[in-house]
């Protein structure tokens, strides 16, 4: 089981599992999903997560997948200013305020095998650097306890910020690719319905040929 205690912090975040017993990330994951939509096997159009409950089984699946494939989403949230000097890090990251997720990702076997960055942030919190600091936060995380180095990124041609975000992480973006994995953000295509994108790398120690990208 993970140990919902765990957390990496940067100067003005913390980096924490979803926990689905805290309330503060039940009323977050309800509100970052509020204008997601899904369709269902009749056509018909419905809310991704619709209520309590299923914010709640979103998270312990997220949770889930950390715990057997070491990756998966991160809750960003922005610390409150230290209240004294005896005020430890726990707490601080306690009290802290949800603003979106960061994560590495494996898609399956119609994607290349090497986990993917992705974030999003409430509106709120955009054109802050927000997205920036915590891709960093998680990154440095996973290079120095995982050694994990060799990372794809993948965002639509149309969206500057998240180009941004990961020039300034250090990807190199190769052009348009069509991946049958990805969709939209928190949601997977059927292997014979690509969705063309920008692919970005960073680290790779193979040609990307040898991924097949």
């Amino acid at each position: 089981m993970l140990d919902f205690s765990f957390y990496v912090t940067t100067p003005r975040l913390a980096l924490t599992y979803f926990n689905p017993t805290k309330e503060s990330h039940i009323a977050f994951t309800l509100d970052l999903y509020k204008d997601y939509t899904k369709v269902d096997k009749d056509g018909n159009t419905e809310r991704l997560i619709p209520d309590r409950a299923a914010a709640i089984d979103l998270m312990e699946t997220r949770a889930t997948q950390i715990e057997s494939s070491g990756y998966g989403r991160y809750c960003i949230s922005i610390l409150p200013p230290p209240s004294g000097f005896d005020e430890d890090t726990a707490s601080r990251v306690e009290n802290a305020t949800p603003i979106g997720l960061v994560g590495l990702n494996l898609r399956g076997p119609d994607a290349a095998p090497l986990p993917d960055l992705g974030f999003n942030l409430i509106p709120s919190a955009r054109g802050k650097g927000y997205a920036s600091e915590a891709v960093k936060g998680l990154l440095d995380y996973y290079d120095r306890e995982k050694g994990v180095t060799e990372l794809l990124g993948y965002c639509d041609e149309d969206n500057t910020a998240s180009k941004k975000v990961l020039g300034r992480a250090g990807f190199e973006c190769l052009g348009v690719r069509a991946v049958g994995a990805l969709a939209a953000p928190g949601t997977v295509r059927m292997a014979w319905v690509p969705k063309s994108v920008l692919l970005w790398t960073r680290g790779l120690k193979k040609d990307p040929k040898e991924y097949g990208l």
